[in-house]
């Protein structure tokens, strides 16, 4: 009598087929997942860096700046360098007109040059390619597309504050 084999497998046992079929969807799936997760990070990070709010900063004390007054003001900030944190020296001008209180990147529009407040003309000078703003830091002559960027500002506990990104 010949020995009878079964060749049928049992319902209920995973062949070896789908199991390598199963663990080769799971791999492939990581390594999209490795692929995908980082790529959309990056096209995303930039959006996400347009709307996020600079901290705020104290840069003087508010009986420091008297009317019709201008001043150059320079601190300190923690900026994202990368993955890393790093502290910068930056710079506005800081007005105050009346009640309202104005501060200015002193950064031409132009090509970036450091633009210089000239007290005796009431005017933003950039002396590297001669663009000049009035004291509202609109453009009156001279290369630059646009007026002086405006820097967001408040006077909280008898200090002058400062948001810049």
């Amino acid at each position: 009598m010949e020995p009878h084999y079964n060749h049928e497998p049992d319902p209920e046992t995973p062949t070896r087929r789908k199991v390598m079929v199963t663990l080769i969807g799971l791999i492939n799936a990581g390594l999209a997942a490795a692929i995908a997760i980082p790529a959309v990070a990056f096209l995303v990070d930039p959006i996400r860096r347009k709307h996020a709010v600079g901290d705020w900063i104290a840069v003087l004390d508010d009986g420091a700046l008297a009317e019709g007054e201008t001043k150059y003001v320079t601190f300190e900030m923690l900026v994202d360098d990368g993955y890393m944190k790093s502290v910068r020296n930056a710079s506005v001008y800081v007005s105050r007109k009346g009640s309202r209180l104005v501060a200015y990147d002193p950064s031409c529009p132009h090509l970036g040059c450091h633009v210089e407040y000239k007290k005796k003309r009431d005017r933003y000078i950039c002396p590297c390619h001669g663009g000049v703003f009035d004291s509202d830091g609109e453009r009156v002559s001279g290369p630059p597309p646009r007026g002086l960027t405006k820097v967001p500002t408040r006077t909280e506990g008898g200090r002058i504050w400062v948001r810049k990104a």
